[in-house]
């Protein structure tokens, strides 16, 4: 028997469905129906690759006969008994470093600049974020040019100031260091993030402070720098992620060279996997990474103090 604003079995029993509840399914009708294809795409870009690439890791894969001999976590066993692994980890981290030190911080100062500008702060931004918009294949072009050891013009630098040319990336001991100095160049989305964090501090604590006789430094270190703090260790947290996925710029610029001075453990996965045909292997540095990369993260958050950096 159907009853008025619910489903029920019969006269005097309890509804099997109340009113409210059938007002929000139809409510969700429409979101589900929204968001069904994007969780189906997540689902089937995302974690069916890493859960593939997890089975493929316990095997000695064959492309011909698949899955191939079963090795459980051998392919573990030999990757961290390799050194060549650890020198890749090794590479990694370096440049993670040198890429704290010159990119990190740019776009927080950039937006700590460009907060102080009475005239000129929309076409700042624009310009700051203009580079988003060029293909990155084209700015590490650019890049390649500058470094270049016969007609590049870091050397055309050197040259002007008296000073003997040098390899920059084809320089082992450089190689690194070139690929992190475009950082310094700051812009990009940080910017946006940060300028929006600082525009958020109340007007009347930055006014409070100016009556009290605060210089400009002392606003920035004791009030506008521990404001954004929160951003800046999460930020610091992608930087992290992205650092321990470097591929692309490497990739361009160095291939991993020269030797293996700028080799990643990224560029080792595309190495055993695309390059030797080791499946297996390039699925379990690709599990290494994902291990890696989810240990620093929960180190960092365990860590992390709105407070302090």
């Amino acid at each position: 028997m159907r009853q008025s604003g619910s489903i029920s079995l019969g006269a005097g029993a309890r509804p099997l469905v109340s009113r409210q509840t059938l007002q929000r399914i139809h409510r969700a009708i429409p979101a589900v129906v929204f968001l069904a294809p994007a969780v189906v795409a997540f689902l089937l870009f995302k974690y069916y690759p890493l859960v593939r690439g997890i089975m493929m890791s316990l095997y000695r894969w064959d492309a011909a006969d698949p899955p191939g001999e079963f090795v459980g976590l051998g392919n573990f066993a030999n990757a961290l008994t390799s050194e060549h692994f650890y020198l890749l980890l090794k590479n990694t981290l370096i440049l993670f470093a040198f890429g704290v030190l010159f990119g990190f911080w740019v776009p927080i100062a950039q937006a700590l600049v460009l907060h102080q500008l009475r005239r000129g702060y929309q076409l700042f931004r624009f310009l700051y974020v203009l580079p988003v918009a060029v293909p990155s294949v084209a700015f590490l072009m650019t890049w390649m040019y500058i470094w270049h050891v016969d007609g590049g013009l870091a050397n055309a630098i050197m040259n002007v100031l008296g000073l003997p040319p040098q390899g920059w990336i084809s320089d082992p001991k450089l190689v690194k260091l070139c690929l992190r100095i475009p950082g310094l160049l700051g812009g990009g989305v940080g910017i946006l993030i940060y300028t929006a964090a600082i525009q958020n501090i109340s007007e009347e604590v930055i006014e409070a402070a100016i009556v009290d006789g605060a210089t400009a430094w002392d606003r920035v270190w004791r009030i506008i720098l521990p404001s954004i703090l929160p951003i800046v260790n999460i930020m610091f947290v992608i930087s992290l992620t992205q650092s321990l996925l470097a591929f692309e710029d490497v990739w361009i610029l160095t291939q991993g060279g020269p030797g293996y001075a700028s080799s990643t453990l990224v560029i080792g996965v595309y190495q055993r996997a695309f390059v030797q045909n080791q499946y297996g292997m390039g699925s379990t540095w690709a599990v290494l990474i994902l291990i890696l990369t989810l240990t620093f993260t929960w180190i960092r958050l365990k860590t992390l103090d709105d407070d302090r950096f």
